[in-house]
């Protein structure tokens, strides 16, 4: 309940414009599409696949309107606030409370100091990306004779191909009986060998 909640708030708050990263993005699609939310959101995130169908679909990588984003930002809170814990665990609740607020107070205080940083270093990456980078590209797409639809072609294509894969052929259940049976071989001729030494 806590994804739908929160992707609701971000697209009633942002609409269109909002986004969130989801760690299994083609979970996340299917629990957003079966709720009550599910006119309002389209899920285009996946953080690292876990199988190369989901990747090419949801991956960072393959999202526009993202820039250098890397939607790390929770896992960057939540890793901060472990170091709380041990702090904490046997606070009583007015002090596991207090101590939580503290952390938090001291984590805004150092994050908004920093934000201004943090912005100037990615707005200087991104233009180092478009001024070192985009000309390479640029001069590489006219030698290969590539365009721009090219490489959304090709990720269109490569994604109905893995579709295709849904169901393994005969010959390949037959490669891989094959290769079971050379590894049953290779382990009993290393147990026979065993065996007889002694």
């Amino acid at each position: 309940m806590y994804v739908v909640t929160t992707t609701s708030k971000i697209l009633d708050v942002y609409g269109s414009n909002g986004a969130t990263g989801y760690d299994i993005g083609c979970s996340y699609s299917k629990t957003v599409a079966a709720s009550l939310i599910s006119t309002k959101a389209i899920n285009a995130f996946h953080g690292h696949a876990h199988n190369h169908q989901c990747q090419i679909q949801y991956h960072l990588l393959y999202q526009e309107d993202l820039g250098i984003e890397d939607l790390e930002t929770c896992k960057q809170i939540f890793s901060a606030f472990n170091a709380v814990a041990p702090v904490i665990c046997h606070a009583s609740y007015f002090h596991w409370l207090q101590f939580i607020k503290l952390h938090f107070d001291k984590w805004d205080l150092d994050k908004y100091s920093k934000l201004s940083k943090f912005i100037y270093n990615n707005y200087k990456q991104a233009l180092h990306i478009i001024n070192e980078l985009l000309l390479a590209v640029q001069e590489l797409k006219v030698q290969l004779g590539m365009m721009d639809t090219n490489f959304k072609r090709w990720n269109n294509e490569e994604l109905e191909y893995l579709q295709t894969l849904t169901t393994e052929t005969t010959e390949d259940i037959e490669k891989m009986t094959y290769v079971e049976a050379l590894e049953s071989l290779v382990s009993a001729e290393y147990v026979f060998k065993f065996l007889m030494s002694d």
